[in-house]
């Protein structure tokens, strides 16, 4: 705020540039903090995608599941959302997945693949089927991809 003021104007009043530097300023410390938040925001999807990439079922993940399904069952559900993740994720965009090509699965990477593989030796044999599909299409793009567990009689993935 200036000091000087024109003849007859009163002490502290504003003039429209000492506004038009508020609101600029403003408007810059909200420019920053938008720059600060997607920075952030990158950051921590590129760390999520480094985890996702270097994950693989264990033990724990399979006690987990075990849990996650009868608890699943015990509400009477016939299947369990298992999760999503970006179809950037995979080596096509997700491209495979969404023309349901029968190769999709060598798309796949990391915990994705890892938990593919863990349901053709140890979950199909026992009867589960898996659904994976986009379940999103931002700006008509594939978005994430979903995968669902299933018990259902008579189900095929």
């Amino acid at each position: 705020m200036t000091d000087a003021h024109p003849t007859g104007a009163q002490p502290g009043l504003l003039s429209a540039a000492d506004v038009r530097g508020l609101v600029a300023r403003q408007k810059s410390a909200l420019l920053a903090e938008e720059a600060r938040k997607r920075k952030a925001a990158e950051e921590e999807l590129k760390h999520q995608k480094e985890m996702f990439l270097h994950r693989t079922v264990t033990p724990d993940f399979v006690a987990h599941l075990t849990t996650r399904i009868g608890n699943a069952a015990a509400n009477g559900e016939m299947q369990l959302f298992l999760g999503r993740f970006p179809s950037a994720w995979c080596t096509d965009g997700g491209r495979a997945i969404n023309a349901r090509e029968k190769d999709w699965p060598a798309t796949l990477q990391g915990f994705a693949r890892d938990f593919y593989d863990f349901w053709e030796r140890e979950l199909k044999p026992r009867g589960f089927q898996m659904e994976v599909a986009i379940v999103d299409f931002p700006s008509g793009m594939p978005g994430d991809i979903g995968a669902t567990l299933s018990w259902k009689e008579g189900d095929r993935a």
